[in-house]
């Protein structure tokens, strides 16, 4: 075997590997973020755990506030 066909199995290696721990490492956290945001009912049914819809309403909260600041503000600067 040449130098390039050693070079280009290595770097084949060393990707497969990285892709292949990426993978495992996005399922993971796409586990633990299910299983802290969302709960399975006893027909199948998924909706947002308690934690879930605690952090939903404060997320609508904050937007809600943000949006109105921007326009309060928008609307006290037409008259300079």
């Amino acid at each position: 075997m040449g130098f390039g066909s050693v070079l280009a199995e290595f770097v084949e290696t060393l990707v497969g590997g990285i892709s292949e721990m990426a993978r495992g490492i996005g399922a993971g956290v796409n586990d633990f973020v299910n299983d802290l945001f969302l709960q399975v009912g006893t027909g199948g049914d998924v909706g947002l755990s308690t934690f879930g819809g605690v952090v939903a309403i404060f997320g609508g909260v904050s937007l809600a506030v943000g949006i109105s600041t921007l326009i309060f503000n928008w609307i006290r600067s037409i008259g300079k």
